[in-house]
This record gives structure tokens, C-alpha cells and sequence, in this order.
């Protein structure tokens, strides 16, 4: 499946919100967590997101599939705040595809990070088999403990 990304328009936010509030519903339901949950964040916060770090568009056939929001750490390292594709284009080896180019966009990039819920098996399956290596994990509360993840090329 071909796909783009390119840097997000802050006229696309309120879709890319809405993108991710679906994608994420299921996590808030499962951990409780109506503090840092993507599915609650607001229009404000997202759109201070895309100002202030590296947010991507994911384009699908020209539509609007997901977003990545990365954080600069220093020159050579990127956190991957968020990742997100709406359903009806996951499962389809989408993801896979798009870690890799997300490499090759940043050759500088030497360590790149992560968390993911420690119970999410497939999250966690997915990112190892990219080399991702656990370095740690953080309880966020009684139901959400994330997965601290690194990988240095």
C-alpha cells in the first residue's frame, strides 16, 4: 500500500484528533488513564503538539490514514511520542513500512525511543522485531504500566 509523510497542517488537526481519539478509545476504556491517555487530549494540546515537535501526516492514497509526533531529544536522538493509523488501514503492513522510512528520513538520528503499554503483547512483538530493546518500564497507574523502549543504530 503506498503512503506518504509529510510534515501535518494545522488545518488537519481536528481530523488527526479524531483519527487518534478512535485509535486510542480502546486504551483509555482498558487503563483508566484520563490524564495522559491520547483519546482525551484536547484540540488545544494537539495543535500545541504540532507546533512544538515533529508531526507527521500519514497519507494513504491521498487520504489522511494517521500521524507521528516526534520529540527531539538531541541532535541524534528522537523520541516517538506517538504513532497512530486509523483502523481501516491497520493490519495491513502499514506500520512496518512506515518505522522504516521514518529511519531513513532521519539518517542523523542514531537512538530512537518509545513507550508502550507492558501488556500490549503485539506493540511490544512489533517494536522488538524493529530492534527495540527494553530499558525499562513506568507504572502510570494501577491498570497502565508502559514499556520504556530504545534502539541505537
Amino acid at each position: 500500500m503506498k503512503f506518504k509523510i509529510i510534515p501535518s497542517k494545522l488545518a488537519e488537526a481536528n481530523e488527526l484528533l479524531k483519527i487518534q481519539k478512535e485509535v486510542f478509545h480502546s486504551d483509555l476504556i482498558k487503563y483508566k488513564d484520563y490524564h495522559t491517555s491520547p483519546a482525551t487530549e484536547s484540540l488545544d494540546y494537539f495543535c500545541f503538539r504540532m507546533q512544538n515537535s515533529l508531526h507527521y501526516s500519514i497519507l494513504v492514497g491521498g487520504r489522511l490514514a494517521g500521524g507521528i509526533c516526534l520529540v527531539k531529544q538531541t541532535k541524534d536522538h528522537h523520541y516517538l511520542y506517538r504513532i497512530f493509523l486509523g483502523s481501516e488501514f491497520q493490519n495491513k503492513g502499514l506500520g512496518s513500512e512506515i518505522l522504516q522510512e521514518l529511519e531513513r528520513k532521519f539518517p542523523k538520528v542514531k537512538k530512537w525511543s518509545l513507550d508502550t503499554p507492558k501488556d500490549n503483547l503485539r506493540n511490544r512483538h512489533f517494536y522488538e522485531k524493529f530492534g527495540y530493546k527494553k530499558i525499562g518500564e513506568q507504572q502510570i497507574n494501577e491498570y497502565l504500566t508502559l514499556i520504556n523502549y530504545e534502539k541505537i543504530l
